[in-house]
């Protein structure tokens, strides 16, 4: 059934309060109907971008971006979120150089240096990692995604004591946007994330749990620059698990994802966790 405004803008409005919702299967439906009732309507294309490389459309969310980057070179937010979906997807010298000509314009665009950090962390470049995120850090960008980057960067790179600082204060921040909404996942989620990293298999086991309990199936959800979604957390759990030598939990973990995911990787692992004993 079509909606009672059937426009573009209408259908712009809806796929926007989707994505909010974590529904992107929907989201990215409104906007490619925006698209076909304007082709020019730019910031659908931008959103319909965003979208898939949330799903995990990587290649698919490279496409779209490519274009919008072409009909708007000076849109700066478009290009960085381009460079996003490449890092992704695996194309790391197009990601920098996406990222170094928004840092030609705007050197102190403190998204960029945190997207450009992204990036070379994905390739394994540590180092650079950790440059990138202290710059963004510099120019203000003291949000949970900065620090948490920084310091996984730092406690790769060889400077545990930076990182274990770093890691402090991110949960700090954590522990105030529990405080905002303590019924949603995503505090719970990072949560776990942080003592994964530190390697606190036990605690993040714990949080872990008490995201799922706040998730729900379907729906994808996005905090300070961290995707995640249900296989995401019963896959973290199938991981701490394996940590532990809980093998057999582990292999469930897996057939819990096998059930709505079966081809996903991690699922795979999981189910072919070997016995400790």
């Amino acid at each position: 059934m079509g909606m009672p405004d059937e426009s573009a803008d209408s259908h712009y409005d809806e796929g926007l309060t989707a994505g909010m919702r974590g529904e992107l299967s929907e989201a990215v439906n409104h906007f490619r109907e925006a698209i076909h009732l304007d082709k020019s309507f730019s910031a659908a294309y931008h959103q319909l971008g965003k979208c898939y490389a949330r799903a995990g459309k990587h290649e698919k969310a490279v496409e779209v971006l490519r274009e919008v980057v072409k009909n708007r070179p000076r849109q700066m937010p478009a290009r960085i979120d381009l460079a996003h979906a490449l890092g992704l997807a695996g194309h790391g010298d197009e990601a920098r150089n996406q990222l170094k000509q928004v840092l030609a314009l705007e050197p102190s665009n403190a998204k960029a240096l945190l997207e450009f950090a992204r990036v070379e962390f994905y390739q394994g470049e540590w180092a650079a990692a950790l440059a990138q995120a202290q710059a963004a850090l510099t120019q203000g960008a003291t949000n949970f995604g900065v620090l948490y980057l920084l310091g996984r960067a730092a406690k790769l790179a060889g400077d545990s004591d930076l990182a274990g600082r770093t890691f402090a204060k991110a949960a700090d921040l954590i522990e105030k946007t529990l405080d905002i909404d303590e019924e949603r996942p995503e505090g719970s989620y990072l949560q776990g994330e942080l003592a994964f990293v530190q390697e606190q298999y036990d605690k993040a086991l714990d949080h872990y749990r008490v995201a799922e309990e706040r998730a729900q199936m379907g729906r994808s959800y996005l905090a300070y620059g961290e995707d995640f979604t249900m296989k995401d957390v019963l896959g973290k759990q199938g991981l701490c698990y394996q940590r532990l030598g809980q093998a057999d939990d582990a292999r469930k973990m897996g057939d819990r994802i096998g059930a709505f995911a079966p081809s996903d990787k991690l699922g795979k692992v999981l189910r072919e966790t070997p016995s400790t004993e």
